[in-house]
């Protein structure tokens, strides 16, 4: 294949766009084609379409750069669609984190589970759903590869709709997993290499084999060998030893991003079993980690990442993409590591390649229901995705897997069917949720319902 069409809903996320469409660019295997924008923002995707000119011409490539406000029209022919959006943006993301924190939930990222991942379902998977559906009769057989978040909801939702599309759920928690191998195990990321490289070509090398199952933002190394030994109980006796691990790539302790993985060590301590997304995410998966007692997950080391420090990152992600697109900033042509180009290059080439992937669960995790999105290893291309057979999640792991798997599948139905019975239903098993008062849920409800009443036409006909 020479040449591909790529179809981007949310083709001016200026969070993703520049990483992404630079890892695009560097496939030799595809000389040009068509990448089409389809985004509501015009300053955004004016200034992304700008940066792929001088993508083009830098890169010696003839993608056809269109903007699109047609999302059926984008969809013609398309071989490949990414869908990187989020319904309502920042103003219902403000409603989403801000207004559960009057019934007692204050959630650090909000992205997956709690009120906010709820709410934040509501708006996004009819969307993903409604997509899916057009992809069926427009591009059928094309390839979906989604970082929308709430990841498990939104691509529960792609799934529910499709036949022959092939949809992936693609997110990078595991790429964190060299700042805990290396002072675990020695088994620190050679300097200058990607991290693809390091997690599926390195390791093997050394003789390091391991499985990571879950779901989305909740994912656990669930078997660790290191030349054929077991080195779990490495893992447990460092996690018993060590309150954090200091995370040396952070800007500063007071950066909501900075990450020294203490509520990661704790679950480790407690469960026998190391969570590997980072901790901004995983405390949200369990209230004792984030309640008032410890400062809503401060005490580990979890500052909240606000809505107006989210729209100032934007700002200077806009000015670095008008930067690449004038030349005032040069292009590093090295790769991400985000690792959906990695799939296309299999894909076109008749190859596969390992990845981390959210999709239906098939028998992957022997314990978790059938078709609910979980997280595993697969091999991925060509001939399709191949999750690789992960066994069961242990003991509690497990337990807490299908609570949140539950909790998703009410969420979705309420979603897509425009329910607020089964909205309060989702409320009550999600656990970070139960830190308002029962008797409050429906209020809670109400109160985000009527907030983003704008984007949420299923449950306002």
């Amino acid at each position: 294949m020479d040449s591909m069409n790529l179809t981007i809903i949310g083709g001016g996320s200026v969070n993703w766009m520049a990483g992404l469409m630079r890892d695009v660019y560097l496939l030799d295997e595809i000389q040009g084609g068509e990448i089409r924008l389809v985004d509501p923002n015009r300053e955004h995707v004016e200034a992304v379409a700008a940066m792929l000119h001088t993508f083009n011409r830098l890169r010696n490539k003839e993608y056809r750069i269109r903007i699109i406000d047609d999302r059926k029209e984008a969809l013609q022919g398309a071989d490949f669609v990414l869908t990187t959006f989020s319904p309502g943006a920042m103003d219902a993301f403000w409603n989403d984190l801000e207004l559960p924190i009057q019934y007692g939930i204050r959630q650090p990222v909000s992205m997956t589970v709690g009120p906010c991942g709820i709410s934040a379902s509501l708006r996004t998977a009819p969307v993903a759903y409604e997509l899916v559906q057009e992809m069926e009769e427009i591009c059928p057989g094309a390839w979906l590869f989604n970082v929308t978040n709430p990841m498990s909801v939104v691509t529960r939702a792609m799934n529910k709709a499709a036949k022959s599309v092939k949809v992936v759920g693609m997110c990078h928690e595991l790429h964190a997993a060299p700042k805990y191998f290396g002072p675990m195990l020695g088994l620190s990321k050679p300097e200058g290499m990607n991290v693809t490289d390091y997690l599926y070509r390195w390791l093997p090398e050394q003789g390091f084999h391991y499985k990571v199952a879950g779901v989305n933002h909740f994912i656990w190394l669930t078997k660790a060998e290191l030349n054929g030994q077991d080195v779990l109980p490495r893992i447990r006796a460092y996690a018993q030893e060590h309150w954090d691990i200091e995370d040396e790539g952070a800007a500063g302790q007071n950066d909501s991003f900075h990450n020294k993985s203490a509520a990661k060590l704790a679950l480790c301590r407690q469960f026998g079993y190391l969570p590997l997304a980072g901790d901004r995410h995983l405390i949200e998966f369990y209230p004792s980690l984030c309640n008032v007692r410890n400062g809503y997950g401060m005490k580990y080391g979890v500052l909240k990442t606000t809505v107006d420090a989210r729209r100032l990152t934007k700002v200077h992600q806009l000015e670095t993409i008008r930067q690449l697109a004038s030349g005032v900033k040069e292009v590093s042509w090295q790769r991400s590591g985000e690792e959906m180009t990695e799939i296309m290059k299999a894909v076109v080439t008749g190859g596969e390649t390992p990845a981390i992937v959210n999709v239906p669960n098939e028998g992957q995790i022997g314990n978790m229901p059938k078709d609910v999105i979980v997280e595993t290893l697969a091999n991925v291309g060509a001939s399709g995705i191949h999750p690789w057979a992960s066994g069961d999640l242990p003991g509690p792991v497990g337990s807490l897997c299908r609570l949140h798997a539950d909790v998703h599948e009410l969420t979705l139905k309420a979603a897509l069917e425009g329910r607020r019975e089964t909205l309060i239903e989702a409320l009550s098993l999600d656990p970070l949720s139960g830190l308002a008062d029962f008797s409050e849920l429906g209020e809670l409800a109400d109160s985000l319902l009527r907030a983003n009443r704008s984007w949420l036409p299923r449950f306002f006909n």
